[in-house]
């Protein structure tokens, strides 16, 4: 069984992070943010990480609880981020954590952690209905690009 306390400096600093890169990510993947959608998808994320400090694996509860309490390094954005550069810096983030845990964590617990991840991108995707055409186009519970984001978490942590 891992245990967070079992990482210190970068890599612990890359595990708390990569939570928030995807959550930035997901929140930015379509390029436009409004007020509102922006709130409901923030508001949902949160949520996931509330879930998570209940979450049955111990890691994710432990990544969880370690960022309630502050842990992980400051967002470098005052503002919100750019959508191309976020995206990459999930991804980025991700293929790192994941390589990292698969190699110093018990399996269940590095599946449990990018389990954690999807379900993080796919319910902020989720929480804002976007409109995929012009002016009298329906709206779509999920873009398109917010699919092709999940598919890519989906993707980088089962490698």
């Amino acid at each position: 069984m891992t245990d967070l306390s079992d990482f210190e400096g970068d890599a612990r600093a890359l595990i708390l992070d990569t939570p928030r890169a995807v959550m930035e990510g997901a929140i930015v993947v379509d390029g436009e943010v409004k007020p509102m959608a922006f709130l409901k998808e923030l508001t949902a994320g949160a949520s996931v990480f509330r879930e998570a400090q209940r979450h049955e694996n111990a890691f994710v509860r432990s990544v969880a609880v370690a960022l309630r309490k502050g842990g992980g390094s400051e967002s470098e954005h005052k503002g919100m981020p750019d959508p191309i550069e976020a995206v990459a810096k999930a991804h980025r983030l991700i293929e790192e954590t994941t390589a990292l845990l698969r190699e110093r964590a018990d399996e269940q617990d590095a599946a449990a952690y990018g389990a954690w991840l999807v379900r993080l991108a796919t319910k902020v995707a989720e929480a804002s209905k976007s409109k995929t055409g012009g002016l009298f186009s329906k709206k779509v519970a999920i873009s398109e690009a917010e699919r092709e984001f999940i598919e890519q978490v989906e993707s980088l942590v089962v490698r």
